[in-house]
């Protein structure tokens, strides 16, 4: 029998989904649970003089209101170790605020509109100080954000070498604004604690959360209490999507679980709209200086990318992500003369986090726009230039200018394969006649070639593969899915290297209760890590199981081989006499299970190349997507059906940040997007 993986399998979380509908935090059932609201600044930067909240402790159903002071909690360890001291974020703001919707005041009320009733009636008496919008602003210290820093530069990163232009004959200069992007996840970030006999008589925190990794979280969560990590225990459930800007439970949602010891009761929280909008943390905000230089028949010789990173008001990873900008700097060119420079800079506005590929889109925007604006330069078709300069096919690991090692690629017959399935040279020839015939609605035709770093990140994930008693299996990863398929792919995974059919095959995730350890999903990483763990743990079951069934066959285990296409165990050569999943579970020895920490020995570099065909109305500027074409390259496909998914939310998160998308905020730093 042929294996499934590389076919197109429906996804089998879709029914449930589709009918009954998800489990998300918001309908996880907590029997006397209360509600928390947030009072929150309306100033960008500020001066907290006073709290009045005698009127909201006297409003209807309000079990509590109270301040930073009152809890006393350490503020949110920095993600990375490189970040300076003196700039952590309080759960609570206390005495300065540093951006608009920064949590101040935390309300508990019987029923949510109660609290939010009464944190209208919470007084925050803010002396404003000056905000800071502007990336040369704040790269001049003239406002310091951290007092204890001393000034608002968290972090720089530079290459070894930065490029030389003394012998290009062209050089082309451009400025690139990546700007700042919400996630805007269908469920915004949502929270639910409480706590509970940990079995010996010791409290035990329960917190759930609508966040990319259970793990992770209870390990904050532990650290935020000074709690050991066995004194947590953190549930993910379904999730409305994550995009990276909830890959961590932050803020006011670590609050939870001391506001419900507080109150004697189960505390849940999950934001409006509005909130996540100024809040939730964002995307991008990168600034780009580019130089590109080559010569006058189209070879780039020389190549520096100069980024400034909006990490806002509190670095979180938004401020380290200008080292995978970094990594991918020359893009799939042949460039060895490159260089880069960052600083990452404190703003009044909300921290920036991962968002949709990290720093990586960052970096194929940046050299994408200097070919073209080479290309431009120098008259020859921006194509042309790309093809001049792709790297050559290459099947063994190839080190870039800026020293990243990519394993294989074959960019120019991506470019080749997106050109004509677009048709481009009848595209040129449409563009050209309507030039010619003056049309008030002219064609555009972009073209961009890309290279990806994908499980960039912790190589490590755990998986394991549980014989159940009754022949089925379980499948634990320590993955976290958020409408990836995962469900999907681990059974397909698990089923094909057991011959236990998908739907025999229970899949566990999201939970510190029942998985060991995982990690964040994030970076591309999920099937690359988790599923090659869980590959990995299926193939230590079997090889556990064909003991067993050695037993139950009387023969030698080295003997003993399974049919997978059956889902059956029979002595080498000797099919005829065989013994299954169940009977194998119910011989005597106790539990089987293969448990895998798969560990990855480098990333993978997936490629592709993109082309969109646009229509511009000269007179009133409105662009008219007409089509977009993506040829991408991801080595082997587990399933297609996910993958074609994949790319089609990846395609609409592009054309949304060109065309659509942004947040906007004022000179004030009020943000002036504040819902959809």
């Amino acid at each position: 029998m042929a294996s499934i993986l590389g076919n197109r399998v429906v996804r089998v979380e879709d029914p449930r989904m589709l009918t009954v509908g998800g489990t998300y935090v918001e309908d996880v059932p907590v029997p006397g649970a209360v509600h928390a609201h947030f009072v929150r600044s309306t100033y960008a930067h500020g001066t907290i003089v006073g709290i009045d909240v005698a009127a909201a402790l006297a409003a209807p159903g309000v079990l509590g209101v109270f301040t930073g002071e009152d809890m006393n909690l350490p503020p949110f360890p920095h993600v990375n170790p490189v970040m300076p001291k003196g700039c952590e974020r309080p759960l609570l703001a206390g005495g300065t605020v540093r951006f608009v919707g920064e949590p101040i005041v935390a309300v508990v009320a019987e029923t949510r509109g109660q609290a939010a009733d009464a944190a209208d009636l919470v007084v925050v008496d803010i002396d404003p100080l000056p905000a800071v919008v502007d990336l040369d602003d704040a790269l001049s210290d003239r406002v310091v954000l951290h007092p204890a820093v001393g000034t608002n530069v968290y972090t720089r990163f530079a290459s070894e070498r930065q490029a030389d232009f003394s012998a290009c004959e062209v050089i082309v200069r451009l400025r690139v604004m990546n700007q700042r992007m919400n996630g805007a996840p269908i469920e915004t970030r949502s929270g639910a604690a409480w706590w509970e006999d940990g079995g010996d008589g010791e409290p035990r925190l329960v917190h759930y959360s609508a966040c990319q990794g259970a793990h992770p979280t209870r390990d904050v969560l532990a650290a935020v209490y000074g709690l050991p990590p066995a004194r947590v225990r953190a549930v993910v459930p379904d999730m409305g999507g994550g995009f990276g800007v909830k890959s961590r439970t932050i803020g006011e949602e670590l609050v939870l679980g001391w506001l419900a010891r507080a109150v004697g009761r189960p505390v849940r929280f999950t934001e409006t709209r509005t909130e996540s909008m100024q809040a939730m943390p964002q995307g991008r905000g990168q600034r780009q200086d580019i130089t590109l230089g080559g010569t006058h028949e189209g070879r780039i010789t020389a190549y520096q990318l100069d980024v400034v990173q909006d990490a806002g008001a509190y670095p979180l990873l938004g401020a380290f992500l200008p080292m995978m900008t970094q990594r991918m700097v020359p893009g799939t060119y042949d460039i060895a003369n490159c260089g880069f420079t960052s600083v990452s800079v404190a703003t009044t506005l909300m921290s920036t986090t991962a968002f949709r590929g990290a720093g990586r889109p960052e970096a194929a925007l940046a050299i994408e726009r200097a070919v073209d604006a080479f290309a431009a330069e120098i008259g020859l078709d921006p194509v042309e230039v790309r093809r001049r300069n792709l790297l050559a096919p290459f099947m063994q690991p190839v080190t870039t200018g800026i020293g990243t090692t990519y394993d294989v690629g074959d960019y120019p017959e991506a470019l080749r394969r997106v050109l004509e399935a677009a048709g481009y040279d009848g595209l040129r020839a449409e563009q050209a006649g309507r030039r010619a015939a003056s049309d008030a609605t002219l064609m555009g035709i972009g073209v961009a070639c890309y290279v990806e770093i994908t499980s960039g990140g912790p190589p490590t994930e755990h998986g394991a593969v549980h014989l159940l008693p009754d022949g089925r299996l379980r499948a634990v990863s320590g993955a976290t899915p958020y409408g990836q398929g995962h469900d999907t792919t681990w059974k397909m995974i698990v089923g094909d290297r057991t011959g236990v059919a998908m739907d025999d095959v229970e899949v566990v995730h999201g939970d510190t209760d029942l998985v060991p350890v995982g990690g964040l999903t994030v970076g591309s990483r999920s099937v690359q890590v988790g599923g090659a763990s869980l590959q990995d743990a299926a193939g230590k079951l079997v090889a556990l199981a064909c003991e067993r069934a050695a037993d139950l066959l009387e023969a030698a285990p080295d003997d003993v081989v399974l049919d997978a296409a059956a889902g059956s165990f029979h002595v080498m050569g000797s099919p005829a006499r065989h013994v299954g999943w169940a009977q194998v579970a119910a011989a005597p020895g106790g539990p089987l299970a293969g448990v895998s920490d798969f560990r990855a020995a480098q990333p993978t570099f997936p490629f592709g190349a993109h082309a969109a065909v646009v229509d511009v109305d000269t007179e009133t500027g409105k662009v008219t997507l007409r089509r977009i074409l993506a040829v991408d390259d991801a080595g082997t496909l587990v399933n297609p059906l996910l993958v074609e998914g994949q790319v089609h939310g990846g395609l609409a998160q592009g054309i949304a940040q060109v065309l659509m998308e942004g947040m906007v905020f004022d000179e004030n730093g009020q943000p002036l997007t504040s819902n959809f």
